[in-house]
Protein backbone atom coordinates (compact mmCIF):
# COMPACT_ATOMS: atom_id res chain seq x y z
CA UNK A 1 0.00 0.00 0.00
CA UNK A 2 0.96 3.24 -1.25
CA UNK A 3 1.19 6.85 0.92
CA UNK A 4 0.78 10.24 -0.25
CA UNK A 5 4.23 11.80 1.58
CA UNK A 6 4.17 15.14 1.46
CA UNK A 7 8.05 15.87 1.79
CA UNK A 8 10.31 13.19 2.30
CA UNK A 9 11.90 12.24 5.49
CA UNK A 10 15.40 11.25 3.50
CA UNK A 11 18.60 13.56 3.65
CA UNK A 12 20.93 13.26 0.39
CA UNK A 13 23.80 14.79 0.55
CA UNK A 14 23.34 18.45 2.96
CA UNK A 15 25.13 20.99 1.84
CA UNK A 16 25.82 23.97 4.35
CA UNK A 17 25.07 27.71 3.54
CA UNK A 18 24.76 31.02 4.72
CA UNK A 19 21.71 33.20 3.85
CA UNK A 20 23.39 36.78 2.49
CA UNK A 21 20.73 39.89 2.44
CA UNK A 22 20.98 43.33 1.41
CA UNK A 23 20.18 46.23 3.91
CA UNK A 24 16.73 46.00 3.41
CA UNK A 25 16.49 42.47 4.74
CA UNK A 26 16.16 40.59 1.22
CA UNK A 27 17.39 37.66 0.41
CA UNK A 28 20.08 37.80 -1.79
CA UNK A 29 21.28 34.15 -2.32
CA UNK A 30 23.10 31.25 -0.74
CA UNK A 31 26.56 30.77 -0.05
CA UNK A 32 28.07 27.33 -0.20
CA UNK A 33 30.91 25.88 0.53
CA UNK A 34 33.81 26.72 -1.06
CA UNK A 35 32.04 30.47 -1.80
CA UNK A 36 29.82 29.13 -4.40
CA UNK A 37 26.92 31.57 -5.13
CA UNK A 38 23.28 30.34 -5.29
CA UNK A 39 20.45 32.77 -6.56
CA UNK A 40 17.19 32.72 -5.67
CA UNK A 41 14.82 32.81 -8.31
CA UNK A 42 14.78 36.31 -9.75
CA UNK A 43 11.02 37.48 -9.02
CA UNK A 44 9.47 40.82 -7.86
CA UNK A 45 9.86 39.81 -4.32
CA UNK A 46 14.22 39.17 -4.62
CA UNK A 47 15.97 40.65 -6.88
CA UNK A 48 14.20 42.09 -10.36
CA UNK A 49 17.26 43.85 -12.10
CA UNK A 50 17.51 45.63 -15.47
CA UNK A 51 20.58 43.21 -16.46
CA UNK A 52 21.25 40.00 -16.43
CA UNK A 53 25.26 39.84 -15.20
CA UNK A 54 27.73 37.26 -14.68
CA UNK A 55 31.03 38.12 -12.78
CA UNK A 56 29.76 41.64 -12.95
CA UNK A 57 29.96 41.59 -16.43
CA UNK A 58 26.78 41.88 -18.79
CA UNK A 59 25.16 38.83 -20.72
CA UNK A 60 21.83 40.63 -21.39
CA UNK A 61 19.95 43.61 -21.25
CA UNK A 62 16.41 44.86 -20.04
CA UNK A 63 16.95 47.69 -22.96
CA UNK A 64 15.28 47.74 -25.56
CA UNK A 65 16.81 47.21 -29.11
CA UNK A 66 16.95 49.67 -31.66
CA UNK A 67 17.15 48.66 -35.47
CA UNK A 68 19.76 50.58 -37.68
CA UNK A 69 19.83 50.06 -41.31
CA UNK A 70 18.86 47.48 -43.85
CA UNK A 71 15.27 46.31 -42.01
CA UNK A 72 13.42 48.61 -44.44
CA UNK A 73 11.06 51.61 -44.09
CA UNK A 74 8.39 50.60 -41.19
CA UNK A 75 10.05 47.61 -39.91
CA UNK A 76 9.54 46.87 -36.50
CA UNK A 77 10.93 45.24 -33.16
CA UNK A 78 8.79 43.29 -30.13
CA UNK A 79 11.32 42.74 -27.48
CA UNK A 80 11.19 43.13 -24.01
CA UNK A 81 14.97 42.75 -23.66
CA UNK A 82 17.47 41.32 -25.66
CA UNK A 83 18.24 37.96 -25.27
CA UNK A 84 15.31 36.85 -27.41
CA UNK A 85 13.28 39.22 -30.09
CA UNK A 86 11.18 39.42 -33.16
CA UNK A 87 11.98 41.40 -36.03
CA UNK A 88 9.26 42.12 -39.21
CA UNK A 89 11.44 43.30 -42.20
CA UNK A 90 9.92 46.70 -43.27
CA UNK A 91 9.15 47.60 -47.13
CA UNK A 92 12.87 47.65 -49.18
CA UNK A 93 14.40 45.73 -46.53
CA UNK A 94 18.22 45.53 -47.47
CA UNK A 95 20.38 41.82 -47.07
CA UNK A 96 22.13 43.69 -44.53
CA UNK A 97 20.54 44.11 -41.17
CA UNK A 98 21.74 46.18 -38.12
CA UNK A 99 21.36 46.35 -34.37
CA UNK A 100 22.43 48.83 -32.28
CA UNK A 101 21.88 47.59 -28.38
CA UNK A 102 23.67 48.76 -24.87
CA UNK A 103 26.97 48.81 -24.29
CA UNK A 104 28.78 45.18 -23.52
CA UNK A 105 32.09 44.84 -21.54
CA UNK A 106 33.61 43.14 -25.03
CA UNK A 107 30.92 42.97 -27.74
CA UNK A 108 27.49 41.07 -28.90
CA UNK A 109 27.29 37.62 -30.40
CA UNK A 110 24.01 36.85 -31.79
CA UNK A 111 21.97 34.75 -33.66
CA UNK A 112 18.97 35.20 -36.29
CA UNK A 113 16.38 32.82 -38.31
CA UNK A 114 14.03 34.36 -41.10
CA UNK A 115 10.91 31.77 -39.86
CA UNK A 116 9.03 32.88 -42.53
CA UNK A 117 11.36 32.38 -45.62
CA UNK A 118 13.56 30.26 -43.47
CA UNK A 119 14.06 27.57 -46.52
CA UNK A 120 14.69 29.82 -49.09
CA UNK A 121 17.38 32.33 -46.82
CA UNK A 122 19.60 31.78 -44.06
CA UNK A 123 20.77 34.97 -41.83
CA UNK A 124 24.66 35.16 -40.76
CA UNK A 125 26.26 37.69 -37.75
CA UNK A 126 28.30 39.30 -39.67
CA UNK A 127 29.63 42.01 -38.20
CA UNK A 128 29.63 42.93 -34.22
CA UNK A 129 30.76 45.79 -31.95
CA UNK A 130 30.63 46.44 -28.26
CA UNK A 131 27.49 48.42 -28.97
CA UNK A 132 25.74 46.65 -32.10
CA UNK A 133 25.53 43.59 -34.50
CA UNK A 134 24.95 43.23 -38.00
CA UNK A 135 23.23 40.05 -39.78
CA UNK A 136 23.25 38.88 -43.35
CA UNK A 137 20.85 37.35 -45.22
CA UNK A 138 22.10 34.60 -47.91
CA UNK A 139 20.39 32.34 -50.00
CA UNK A 140 19.89 28.79 -49.15
CA UNK A 141 20.29 28.00 -52.91
CA UNK A 142 23.54 29.88 -54.51
CA UNK A 143 24.62 31.10 -51.06
CA UNK A 144 24.93 34.80 -52.41
CA UNK A 145 23.64 37.31 -50.60
CA UNK A 146 19.57 38.55 -51.06
CA UNK A 147 17.33 41.20 -49.45
CA UNK A 148 14.96 40.23 -46.97
CA UNK A 149 11.14 40.89 -48.23
CA UNK A 150 8.78 42.84 -46.76
CA UNK A 151 6.37 41.03 -44.06
CA UNK A 152 9.64 38.50 -43.12
CA UNK A 153 9.81 37.43 -39.25
CA UNK A 154 13.04 37.34 -38.09
CA UNK A 155 13.57 35.74 -34.53
CA UNK A 156 16.59 36.87 -33.15
CA UNK A 157 18.74 36.44 -29.79
CA UNK A 158 21.73 38.73 -28.63
CA UNK A 159 24.19 37.42 -25.76
CA UNK A 160 26.71 40.15 -24.84
CA UNK A 161 30.08 38.87 -23.93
Amino acid sequence: MSSNQVASTVTVQTVPVQAQFNTAGVCLGLVGPGGAFFSPPLTGDTINPSTFQMGGNLIGSSTVPTLGSGWGTGATITSSNTMAFKIVVGTGGAANGSITLPTATNGWFGFAADVTNGSGIFLQLTANSATSVTFTSYSVTTGSAVNMSAGDVVLVNCLAY
